[in-house]
């Protein structure tokens, strides 16, 4: 089925009022930036209203559960992983330390690192966090039967690991 324009673009980018006319999309379909990068807007634009009890972004609810997943995690390790520039991870990550979720301390295994890790307050979070994800990974992949799922995120797994492991 055909998505018109409107809905292939972000909020405050769409046609203008009273357009109707649908875009033959039918090359950049078979882009898989393209579709990478607009499943990826659909998908914020449905995770906020997901999480909103929780009033938590996408790259907040990603600290969350990689501090959770994972001990000793310095910021660098952390901008490396969400591809973010430090300047930036630092500031929302004051912020969550200012909310009392995170911690950070000097690194034991570098003194010049700064490790992070959970609060008590920061653990029930990622967890309320970790529940929501379950339903709104459902609701994301609901369109997929249960082996596409699988196969899809293999997928995804896969082309991720291609783009690391290519030599620049």
């Amino acid at each position: 089925m055909g998505r018109t324009a409107k809905t292939l673009t972000r909020k405050g980018n769409e046609p203008e009022p009273g357009s109707s006319r649908k875009l033959d999309l039918s090359s950049l379909r078979q882009t898989p930036g393209f579709m990478i990068r607009i499943l990826q807007l659909e998908n914020f634009e449905a995770f906020y209203p997901h999480f909103r009890e929780l009033k938590l972004s996408p790259v907040e609810y990603a600290i969350l559960v990689t501090l959770r997943d994972n001990k000793a995690v310095t910021q660098s390790e952390l901008a490396g992983v969400l591809k973010m520039q430090l300047p930036n991870l630092v500031k929302i990550l004051s912020r969550m330390e200012e909310a009392g979720t995170i911690k950070r301390k000097r690194s034991a295994r570098d003194k010049r690192a700064v490790e992070l890790s959970l609060s008590a307050a920061g653990e029930r979070r990622a967890n309320e966090a970790s529940r929501l994800g379950v339903s709104f990974n459902a609701h994301t992949l609901a369109p997929l039967d249960k082996q596409e799922r699988a196969a899809f995120l293999q997928m995804l797994v896969r082309l991720f690991d291609g783009y690391r492991n290519a030599a620049p």
